[in-house]
């Protein structure tokens, strides 16, 4: 039988390179928190929806080698993270805590992303999203001191 969670759409802004984690508290349509802990919670950050590619490039054999402009001997586009990017996530009574290592979020390029985490229930057949809105990714600015 379903919870019939309330799903919550919310925003979140995080920094390029640092750990992010957030809590989301599971409530019922009356607002009553509810205790999701006996199932599980999956979640993943998305540039956008298709996951297709805005710009496919591919020669004879499927692809194009390009190389980097650095001296590292890496193609253009080693560092480019493939979508989506799952979320590490934990239930506590009614609160789903989601997070992203500050190695993940190295790896995202600025702007803005799609995130959403779906509980299922213990038995695994019935699933209800939790929570959807956008993340803004800022760019790092942090300065190496030595």
């Amino acid at each position: 039988m379903a919870l019939t969670i309330k799903k919550k759409s919310l925003n979140f802004i995080l920094d390029q390179g640092a750990t992010f984690e957030k809590t989301i508290g599971a409530e019922n349509s009356s607002s009553v928190a509810v205790t999701i802990s006996s199932g599980t919670v999956a979640g993943a950050i998305v540039k956008n929806f298709s996951y297709a590619p805005i710009l496919k490039l591919e020669n004879s054999s499927g692809g194009i080698s390009l190389d980097s402009t650095d001296g590292s001997g890496g193609d253009v586009g080693d560092n480019i993270t493939i979508e989506p990017q799952s979320f590490t996530t934990s239930l506590t009574g009614a609160n789903c805590t989601f997070s992203l290592t500050a190695t993940q979020t190295a790896e995202l390029v600025e702007g803005k992303y799609y995130y959403s985490l779906t509980y299922t229930q213990s038995g695994g057949v019935i699933k209800e999203r939790l929570a959807e809105g956008l993340i803004t990714v800022e760019a790092s600015a942090e300065i190496n001191n030595g």
